[in-house]
């Protein structure tokens, strides 16, 4: 075989690999420039879980063990297909962080009814019955103690009475302590708030991440393809005789580590989704399919109204300023320690009057009770130093928070500002990507360019679309945490 009958035998074999590859190209250049138009089928990811140990646990009889297995907790289901708004409504319900928050605000709310008691009528009811023996010594007639006698008679007593203490004057303190009680109520309601937001934050977070993941693994299994006609191209050109075995040596590499590429994007994939079904309180072994969102939003206020809205909305800022206020009042109650405590008290009631414990009689009072303190060991004092060093503690807490609104904010816009150049530049270039795949396939269609230039087009294309993907979710999740940190995020 001369030369020529070689290079004839490479150009057809040439030939027929580029007819194959040149199709693909063709269709992803008038594709819709969107991500999802490229994409592959989301592989279904199936994880078994580990079987579990049972426990071993001593038995009533002695000397022997019995193993039990604890009953399955009971989680929320989630649908075949989850969106973004599913997510986060499942995780507002099952988010064991929120329920530790509303167990707060019971507490709370609980501790406005302890001090409000204070104010209002305390009335109670007493009853008892005694029997006692009494001893009584006689005397004899002329006043002595010769010849004197003792006797002893059973007695019973029963009573009943009802009592009643209204409060009248104590300067304040008791409505000091009920207005410290509700500004902590409400602190504890925004912290509420505080963390619906950032339960919220987190399930778009992981959300984003795990679509990202998906994205990834369409790109990698497209590298794969690219990497995989480019070795079959060597082998062709190897089997012709005008490739070295050298040659399909270096096209293998890039396959291999296309495959690594896909192998670890598979992973992600299955970890990102079972880290947002974890965050949802939903097990990680549900199957379930993300719903894909690739909207864009480029709507932003500027940065003074932005810092304005959550100076005045943030709701850690005011459960901080609550904080101060309740420790505020805290202070006045102790400080009112020393104000004297007026109250009326009355009681009405009956008690026998016979030694068998019947003819009862009725017996009432009513009156002033006048306290106040003259010497307490330096008591109210220390409270009162308590309160003020707690006072401080709140307030400096409360421009900490003020420092920390201004801080994330500042670092939100700026992350925001960083994510939409990157995927405007992003955006750029998948679209010269598709030009230049376009342009390179016409070429070669027109013989006036080589199979490998038409392949690394291919490449540079995919590796536009996974630049496009990340640059995409970066930029919706700086969206989100700005809204955090304005303070405006919610379902």
């Amino acid at each position: 075989m001369n030369a020529n009958h070689i290079m004839a035998a490479a150009a057809a074999t040439f030939c027929a690999l580029a007819l194959g590859l040149a199709a693909e190209p063709a269709r992803a250049a008038d594709a819709s420039p969107t991500p999802e138009a490229s994409a592959a089928p989301t592989p279904v990811v199936t994880i078994v879980p580990a079987t579990a140990t049972p426990t071993p646990v001593a038995s009533a009889a002695a000397g022997s063990v019995t193993t039990e297995t604890p009953p399955p907790a009971a989680f929320p289901s989630a649908p075949a297909t989850l969106s973004l708004s599913d997510a986060e409504k499942i995780a507002l319900a099952s988010s064991p962080q929120l329920a530790v928050s509303r167990a707060a605000i019971e507490q709370a709310t609980a501790g406005v009814d302890i001090a409000r008691s204070a104010q209002l009528p305390n009335v109670s009811a007493q009853a008892s019955s005694d029997r006692s023996k009494a001893v009584f010594r006689g005397t004899n007639g002329t006043g002595g103690t010769a010849g004197a006698s003792t006797s002893s008679a059973l007695v019973t007593s029963n009573n009943a009475n009802v009592n009643l203490r209204q409060l009248i004057i104590d300067g304040g303190r008791v409505a000091a302590q009920v207005a410290s009680a509700r500004f902590s109520t409400d602190a504890a309601r925004l912290s509420l708030v505080r963390d619906i937001q950032t339960v919220i934050l987190s399930v778009a977070q992981q959300y984003y991440a795990a679509l990202q993941s998906r994205h990834q693994l369409q790109a990698a299994r497209q590298s794969l393809s690219v990497a995989q006609v480019q070795e079959r191209l060597v082998r062709a050109q190897f089997r012709a005789g005008v490739a070295a075995r050298a040659d399909v040596l270096t096209a293998q590499l890039p396959v291999a580590q296309a495959q690594l590429a896909v192998a670890q994007a598979l992973n992600g994939e299955a970890s990102n989704l079972a880290a947002l079904l974890a965050t949802i309180g939903v097990p990680a072994q549900a199957n379930v399919t993300l719903t894909d969102d690739t909207s864009v939003s480029h709507s932003q206020p500027p940065l003074d109204q932005i810092l304005q809205t959550s100076l005045s909305q943030r709701a850690d800022l005011l459960a901080a300023n609550a904080n101060l206020q309740a420790a505020q009042e805290n202070v006045r109650a102790a400080r009112l320690g020393r104000f004297p405590v007026l109250a009326g008290t009355a009681s009405d009631g009956v008690a026998s009057t016979s030694p068998s414990g019947g003819n009862f009689g009725n017996s009432y009072s009513v009156g002033l009770a006048l306290s106040f303190p003259i010497f307490d060991g330096g008591l109210i004092r220390a409270q009162t130093a308590l309160t003020e060093a707690q006072a401080n503690t709140a307030q400096a807490n409360l421009q900490t928070a003020q420092l920390n609104v201004r801080l994330n904010v500042q670092q939100a816009y700026l992350g925001v500002s960083t994510a939409s150049a990157g995927l405007t530049a992003a955006n750029a270039e998948l679209d010269q990507a598709r030009v230049v795949l376009s342009v390179t396939n016409a070429q070669y269609r027109a013989g006036v360019t080589t199979l490998p230039l038409l392949l690394n087009a291919q490449n540079q294309l995919t590796r536009a679309q996974s630049d496009q993907v990340n640059a995409l979710y970066a930029y919706k999740t700086a969206q989100q945490q700005l809204l955090y940190a304005e303070g405006i995020l919610s379902p």
